[in-house]
């Protein structure tokens, strides 16, 4: 899903937006920390209706595909990622 040549190999985080209604946040919040480890959700933007996940480097392609088979059940959309600045 991620291309090994698309970032830097000291990346050692990514940020990943969704766009998502505050109301299926919680539900969303419930369902990903049941994977203990794997990401860190930490803030809500409600101007933009973003919800930003960090996660490590090493799971950037698991944390996407589980993303993915998630938006049968919670409705969002995954906007970007990037490597992260070091900055919550």
């Amino acid at each position: 899903m991620v291309e090994e040549s698309q970032f830097s190999s000291d990346v050692k985080e990514f940020d990943i937006y969704l766009r998502i209604e505050k109301e299926d946040v919680h539900i969303l919040n419930y369902i990903l920390e049941a994977e203990d480890n794997l990401l860190n959700i930490r803030k809500f933007d409600t101007d933009n209706k973003q919800l930003k996940i960090i996660v490590p480097a090493d799971f950037l392609d698991e944390v996407l595909k589980l993303l993915e088979s998630l938006k049968s059940e919670v409705k969002f959309e995954i906007v970007r990622y990037e490597p992260n600045r070091g900055m919550a």
